[in-house]
């Protein structure tokens, strides 16, 4: 194989391997985004479920394209979820979640079987198929359990126990509630017990204790309401107007029936819309307001229709119908009641006994006598083979009063004896039942004390550490108001000290610019002028040594000072010090052309040091034609002082005069002001810098440097 060939190959297997990694990119990319989409799908299934089902669509159809097991599955999921809260009996919801439950159980995600589990068994319920709804529970909670999902192993234990009150079963129903209750409250997850508290408030209205039912109805409703779910309270207001429904306080009753639809219609849940309507038609019926009773029983039929939910249509029509005979209109009456049992029929809904007995009823009223029995002895037929005695009960007292208004006493006393052994009989049941109550009311009544006393003892920590809470908060906040006063105290002895400091800087800063060897030596000069005949210049002298006193004294009392007064004093002081020394020198004093003297401030006295060792250890010493030149100009937002002598240098003015060898004073104060202002303005730049000159290895003079802070005047 040749060298080109081996280079193409590998070349090959690169590009392969880029490719691979890219596609890994972006399949990791779209599985990201179809995780979020159907997570939020699954999210708003129940508020807004037409929308739901177009994000589950998109991830769905993605996910199959990249084969992403995990997504398809969700997808579906959601999909089965949404179809379920649009109330569709018919395959979607069914189909969506078998499909989510084969996918879960290929991939071994026993929190997804769970959730897929908990919708078919909705979904049987609708149908009221509640045998199979109770495998699909059964299975959902085991799911759950192996997951570890306790969110979940609550909703399926409040499945379970829904199912068990259609069964009738009260006992196991409530057992169900109790085991959600203890695990909601193992873990402190508010909203399933909220829901586990409100179906134990079913169990106990079903049982007729009703103080009780409305004791948990209530404790529900706390519990939404500290998480502001409006669905979970609009839900606790219905239970609560039910239970008062109940007790005949048709007032309250309506007072919540109608909170819980006026939830109910902001959320736009038309299930319990239509629920509700069908409540509050009870309501009106109870107090004998047919009207208003006819209105909700119509709003409740055609909510029931949007839905598509077919029982509830039928239940809806057979309510009209018994509203319209109390009206009188008997031809509607009639007209709903075989509407309902047509609806149920076409849709494979077994009709309930109690509809033939609304039936037989209107025909009676009718005067239909033959079509009135025939349809209370359908309702007696099914009711038996259901063991429905108190529909049964209701059939027989109809059939006693249909035959004695046709002459048949024979068959209107047999009906009439069957009716009251059934009486006697139901009677007998609710002895036991009262029984029963009374023992699940004892130990309700049990669990209430042990609640209260562990309640009290919970109420009584709290207090205890709200004190010792208020304690350490009290003593917090003395500790900070004394740290804030300490911390105050400090920073104003801090300022105080800074500002003595610069007091005492300044005052030693004068005393060194006010020499007395100076004012001395300049006074005598101006004496030997005076003996000397040469009052002009003894005058010009003793001018400038005047005003050069007044300007030190001033610039003394100040911060910052004019540049323009700076240079002026400067230019005093090296004009006096011309005067007093024969050989002389020369000055020169440049301010850069981007400054304006007059509109810039400095601090004061700082250059004449400088200018002072320059003449005195530099020029003086043996230095003819002496020069010293100053330079201002600004470097970083500081001013740059520069002071330039062609003396002696430092190394040889400390041998001629030996007190050089010690640091003059002027320079120390000089360095200590610049050190103050590094502090005060926390500016690490403010410097002060002597530099040797030399010229071909031989000293050729002295240069001083500094960086002061400086203003601008006018802005």
């Amino acid at each position: 194989m040749t060298a080109g060939i081996q280079f193409n190959l590998i070349f090959v297997l690169l590009l392969l391997l880029q490719q691979s990694d890219d596609l890994r990119a972006q399949v990791t990319a779209d599985t990201s985004a179809i995780n979020r989409s159907t997570r939020e799908a699954y999210s708003i299934a129940r508020k807004n479920p037409d929308v739901s089902v177009i994000i589950s669509r998109q991830a769905l159809a993605a996910s199959q394209i990249i084969s992403y097991k995990k997504g398809m599955a969700d997808a579906s999921l959601s999909l089965g979820m949404a179809y379920l809260a649009k109330y569709n009996q018919g395959d979607s919801a069914q189909f969506y979640n078998e499909l989510a439950l084969k996918i879960y159980e290929e991939t071994g995600d026993f929190s997804g079987q769970g959730r897929a589990s908990y919708g078919l068994a909705y979904v049987y319920s609708f149908r009221s198929d509640f045998v199979t709804s109770e495998k699909y529970g059964q299975q959902a909670l085991e799911c759950f359990e192996k997951a570890g999902d306790h969110r979940g192993v609550i909703n399926s234990l409040n499945v379970l126990a829904y199912l068990a009150r259609q069964e009738k079963d009260l006992r196991k129903a409530k057992g169900y509630i109790e085991r959600a209750i203890a695990a909601a409250r193992e873990v402190k997850d508010t909203l399933p017990l909220a829901d586990a508290m409100n179906n134990l408030g079913n169990v106990y209205k079903e049982m007729a204790l009703i103080s009780q039912a409305i004791d948990a109805y209530f404790e529900a409703l706390r519990l939404w309401e500290m998480k502001s779910d409006t669905a979970g309270m609009s839900l606790a207001y219905g239970s609560i107007g039910l239970a008062y429904f109940y007790q005949k306080n048709y007032t309250k009753a309506l007072e919540y029936s109608l909170k819980h639809l006026s939830l109910s219609e902001k959320r736009g849940d038309l299930w319990e819309m239509a629920k509700m309507c069908n409540n509050i038609a009870q309501i009106y019926n109870s107090r004998s307001v047919f009207d208003s009773a006819l209105i909700y029983n119509r709003m409740s039929l055609n909510l029931h229709r949007i839905i598509n939910l077919e029982s509830g249509e039928a239940d809806a029509c057979i309510n009209i119908a018994s509203t319209l005979l109390h009206l009188g209109q008997r031809d509607s009456a009639l007209w709903y009641s075989e509407k309902a049992i047509e609806i149920a029929v076409e849709n494979e809904i077994t009709v309930p006994p109690s509809y033939y007995v609304t039936l037989g009823n209107i025909e009676q009223s009718r005067g239909n006598y033959r079509r009135a029995a025939e349809n209370a002895l359908r309702a007696r037929s099914i009711a038996r083979e259901r063991e429905m005695p108190l529909v049964i009960s209701d059939a027989t007292l109809l059939l006693s009063e249909i035959y004695g208004r046709t002459g048949r006493d024979d068959l209107a006393y047999r009906f009439l004896k069957e009716h009251m052994q059934l009486k006697d009989s139901i009677s007998n049941d609710q002895f036991l039942q009262q029984v029963t109550r009374m023992e699940i009311q004892y130990d309700f009544d049990k669990k209430q004390d042990a609640a209260e006393h562990v309640r009290v003892q919970e109420r009584l920590i709290s207090e205890n550490k709200i004190k010792q809470q208020r304690i350490y908060l009290g003593g917090l906040g003395l500790l900070l108001v004394i740290v804030a006063v300490f911390s105050l105290l400090y920073l104003r002895h801090a300022r105080l000290r800074a500002k003595y400091s610069q007091i005492d800087l300044e005052q030693r800063l004068l005393r060194a610019q006010m020499n007395p060897h100076f004012i001395s030596n300049s006074l005598c000069a101006i004496q030997e002028l005076i003996m000397a005949e040469k009052p002009q210049k003894a005058n010009t002298f003793l001018t400038k040594i005047a005003r050069l006193m007044r300007n030190i004294l001033e610039n003394s009392r100040e911060e910052f000072v004019p540049l323009e007064k700076e240079i002026e004093t400067l230019k005093l002081y090296m004009d006096v010090q011309q005067l007093r020394f024969d050989n002389g020198f020369s000055y020169d004093i440049d301010v850069d052309k981007s400054i304006d003297p007059e509109n810039v401030s400095v601090p004061p006295m700082l250059a004449q040091p400088c200018v002072e060792n320059a003449i005195e250890h530099g020029l003086l010493p043996g230095k003819d034609e002496g020069r010293i030149g100053v330079r201002y100009s600004l470097m970083d937002g500081l001013m740059m002082l520069e002071v330039t002598d062609n003396g002696i240098g430092r190394e040889m003015a400390a041998e001629k005069i030996p007190i050089m060898k010690k640091e003059s004073i002027s320079t120390r104060l000089t360095e200590k002001r610049l050190e103050h202002f590094r502090k005060v303005l926390k500016e690490k730049q403010i410097s002060y810098e002597i530099i040797d000159l030399f010229e071909k290895g031989v000293a050729s003079g002295t240069k001083v440097v500094m960086l002061l802070p400086w203003k601008r005047i006018y802005s």
